[in-house]
């Protein structure tokens, strides 16, 4: 986190309160309940649901992506990528205070996981 200024560092911790804040707010508001006739209004209830459903679960991986940058802010590792132990510029955390990884870093570790997918892939196809 020595790379990182006090002040940068203090703009970082707001944003990342203020999206904490507006995350919070969102999982606790209140779920409109409203009547449902024929079954083409159950169907689009369904569907309503459905994506309730998954951008909870968005919200909620989010909500702990804040809480774990700010965790990292607490305990000095903020601003240090996972992978290489590399700064990560103040740009990169500016545009996505939650990261974990450089850009660099990230493109690695995304190019790995698609090789391992492809072996994966091809490991389903191989016959018996």
């Amino acid at each position: 986190m020595d790379h990182l200024g006090a002040a940068a560092l203090e703009e970082l911790r707001a944003t990342l309160l203020a999206e904490r804040t507006r995350l919070r707010a969102r999982a606790e508001a209140p779920v409109a309940d409203d009547a449902i006739g024929d079954m083409q209004d159950h169907a689009a209830e369904d569907a309503r649901l459905e994506r309730s459903v998954r951008l909870a679960d968005h919200e909620r991986r989010r909500l702990q992506d804040v809480e774990a940058a700010l965790a990292r802010m607490a305990d000095g590792s903020y601003g240090i990528c996972e992978e290489t132990g590399e700064p990560i510029p103040l740009a990169r955390l500016r545009s996505e205070p939650t990261t974990r990884y450089t850009v660099e870093a990230l493109e690695q570790l995304e190019r790995e996981r698609a090789r391992a997918r492809q072996v994966e892939r091809d490991d389903d196809e191989t016959p018996y």
